[in-house]
Order: C-alpha cells, then sequence, then structure tokens
C-alpha cells in the first residue's frame, strides 16, 4: 500500500522526468539551444500530463482524499487550496490606484515570435516604442533585465552565427529609445546559452544564468565598465540548472533558482562579494519541493526580508472547471513560511488535452518589490495581489519582460 509521502514522492519523479527534456549527452549548440528553450516553455506549460498520468497509475492502489480549503478571496482573487504553501492568508487586493502607485513606468517585453522589443507604458499597455533586434536574432532565446532606474535595460540575443551576444537599451523619460547600442563584454561560447541575466538595481554588473554544453550549469557576474568576469560553477554537474536571477538592493547578494530533480533544487542565496567559486557554497532559502506544493520559480524581493514564489499544488487527483491547482505566494526569506498569497490559478483548459495543470511565470519584479510582470494566463502586472492584464505575450508561453 501506498502511502502519501510514497504518492508525493512518484508525483514529483513523474513531474521531473516528463518536463526535463535536456539529454544528459553533449549536444550540438543548435539542438542545445532549441532544447534550453522547450525546457523554460515545457516547465511552465506541460505538468499536468504528468500529474494525471501519475494519477491513473496510482489510481488503482491508493485512494487519496484531499481537502480544499477555501477562505474567502480578496478582490479579483480566487481561493487557495490547502497546499503547505498556498495555505497562506489571500491578500486583499488594494484598489486599482493604490496598486498602481511606486511602479515603474516603462516595462520592455520581447515577442518570441518576432525580432524585437517594445517598449510599453506600464499602467496602460501602451506601445511608445519599437526596437528591431540584430539580423538573425533567435527571439525565442532573448533575455531582458532591467536597473533599479527603469530607464536601463540589457538584452541577451542569440542568433546561430554571433552565439549570444549583450546590448543596452536605454529610454528617455517619455519611453522613446535610439535603439540597442552592443555591450563591450565577451559573447558565450557558441556551447552555452543564457538562461536568464539580471542588472544590480545601480546598473554596473550584470550576472547571467548559463547552460553549458551538457547538463551543466554556471553563474557569471560581469563588471560593464571593465568587463571583468568572476564565475561560480558546481561539481554537481548534471543533476540541475541556474534559472531566475535577483539581486538585492545592495547589488551584494543573488539568488538563483537551481531546477532539477535533486536534492539541492530550489532557490539559492550566493554573496558575491565573498571569496570562493562554488555556485552552491550559499544558503538554500527554499526547497524546489515543500509538501505537496512545487516551486517553480522564485525571485528575491530587493529588500531581502522575503521571496516571491510561483507554485504549483500537486495534491489534486481531479481536475475541473474551478480546481486550484497553484499561484504566486509570498515567503519569508528567514523562515521559509508563506506569508501571503499574492495570486491563486485555477486549471487551464484546451480542447485536446481537458483540464489541466500549469503554473504562472514570473518575469521581473521592481525596486520596491511591490510590482511583479507574470503570466498567469495571462500576462500582465501583479500589484500586492491585484493582477491587471497588459500586452506583451500570448499565454503559456516563456516571456521576457523586465522593468
Amino acid at each position: 500500500m501506498l502511502t502519501d509521502e510514497d504518492l508525493q514522492r512518484e508525483l514529483t519523479a513523474a513531474f521531473h522526468e516528463d518536463a526535463d527534456p535536456i539529454a544528459r549527452t553533449v549536444i550540438e549548440p543548435a539542438a542545445l539551444l532549441g532544447r534550453a528553450t522547450g525546457y523554460r516553455r515545457r516547465r511552465a506549460a506541460v505538468r499536468a500530463a504528468a500529474v494525471m498520468a501519475a494519477a491513473a497509475v496510482l489510481a488503482a492502489a491508493i485512494t487519496l482524499e484531499v481537502t480544499v480549503v477555501r477562505p474567502s478571496p480578496g478582490p479579483g482573487l480566487e481561493a487557495s487550496p490547502a497546499g503547505l504553501l498556498l495555505a497562506a492568508k489571500v491578500a486583499t487586493a488594494p484598489s486599482s490606484s493604490a496598486a498602481a502607485q511606486g511602479m515603474p513606468r516603462f516595462y520592455v517585453v520581447t515577442d518570441h515570435n518576432q525580432p524585437a522589443a517594445y517598449v510599453r507604458d506600464s499602467a496602460t499597455g501602451r506601445l511608445h516604442g519599437t526596437v528591431r533586434l540584430p539580423a538573425g536574432t533567435d527571439p525565442k532565446l532573448t533575455q531582458v533585465t532591467a536597473a533599479g532606474d527603469g530607464r536601463t535595460f540589457v538584452l541577451a540575443l542569440f542568433s546561430s552565427a554571433r552565439g549570444t551576444r549583450f546590448y543596452a537599451l536605454r529610454i528617455t523619460a517619455s519611453g522613446q529609445s535610439a535603439g540597442l547600442t552592443p555591450l563591450a563584454i565577451p559573447p558565450l561560447p557558441a556551447r552555452e546559452a543564457a538562461d536568464a541575466i539580471a542588472l544590480t538595481p545601480d546598473g554596473t554588473r550584470l550576472a547571467v544564468a548559463i547552460q553549458t554544453g551538457g547538463r551543466d550549469g554556471k553563474v557569471e557576474v560581469i563588471t560593464l565598465a571593465t568587463g571583468a568576469v568572476r564565475t561560480w560553477t558546481t561539481t554537481r554537474g548534471g543533476d540541475g540548472l541556474p534559472e531566475a536571477l535577483s539581486w538585492d538592493a545592495a547589488g551584494r547578494r543573488l539568488t538563483f533558482f537551481w531546477s532539477g530533480a535533486t536534492s539541492a533544487a530550489g532557490l539559492w542565496l550566493l554573496d558575491t562579494s565573498a571569496p570562493g567559486t562554488a555556485l552552491l557554497s550559499g544558503r538554500r532559502l527554499l526547497p524546489q519541493t515543500v509538501g505537496p506544493d512545487e516551486v517553480q520559480s522564485a525571485l528575491f524581493n530587493p529588500d531581502a526580508r522575503t521571496i516571491i514564489a510561483s507554485v504549483t499544488y500537486n495534491g489534486t487527483m481531479r481536475l475541473t472547471r474551478g480546481t486550484v491547482v497553484g499561484g504566486i505566494v509570498e515567503v519569508s526569506a528567514q523562515t521559509g513560511r508563506p506569508l501571503r498569497t499574492l495570486l491563486a490559478q485555477r486549471a487551464a483548459h484546451s480542447s485536446d488535452a481537458g483540464w489541466y495543470i500549469t503554473s504562472c511565470l514570473l518575469s521581473s519584479i521592481d525596486a520596491t518589490g511591490n510590482h511583479l510582470l507574470v503570466s498567469c494566463g495571462k500576462f500582465g502586472r501583479l500589484d500586492r495581489g491585484r493582477f491587471t492584464a497588459l500586452p506583451g505575450a500570448a499565454p503559456q508561453t516563456a516571456v521576457a519582460a523586465a522593468w
């Protein structure tokens, strides 16, 4: 007879087996980059197949009764399920005018189907400018990050001819841009792909999460004025990849999400001012699996006191209209305990797959920590518990956006 813990392990294993298409062998650059893109997309969109398959296999052996707790939601929010992280009280959404206070004026978002970046108004989504990407750029592999001033951006752009190169994008107070300026830093080698980038709040250093030729990963921090590079690697080759970079307000501590079917998976804190080059030498702030909840991604709040986590609830065996399957949770960086649920996510539906589980994608957090760019079925901003849809990306795609 399977216990609840056995069931959780089976489901988690099924998730990782289905969602991680990156091969354990060394592969060619084109295949590496294609798989990197597929990996990010599938983490966001196809977890339901693994859950339903695992549930079907185990249904004959165990009947699991799941109690769903549904407290009264705040305006515009859905109720939370009884996961360990998602059990946090649902945030009371502020008014629309209060929610918008203090947010950056503009955001930059790229289109995974068009070689362009768009400067848009954060309040209305109005287009202020279109920036064409260099010829040959593969838009699906674009990464974008912003400095704390809300007007300085960096893009990582890949082409098969040039590899991954880095460009500055600066906009005026009215949202206009003169275009991209190549940064005087080395491009990534042909066998490497940038899975995430993050500027320090003062815009002086750029962190890059890199997938190398196999299943290894590393993090580099580049000083933009000099081109100096510091690299952190791991001896745990093959069991994970770094993603989702975020800095504290001082630009000293960096978090990255170590993703993979490993006990080390989760959100890690790296002190970039400390000596050493070991990537996993810091402290893990939040594990990838917390009881029935699986953390898909997480960002460090600039105040270094809280974490914003995208969570999938794996305890539900039946999916129907209205089933809450995950959401976005604010978690204590000190204790790992949930503080409040900012947004709850319901099961999605398609004609070919029926009801399925999908997760929210975290694109960017602003300097105040109160405003997020997210994709939860729809792309938009999340302001202390209030979601506002914005133009910028199709549902269920990896989103490169920043403010």
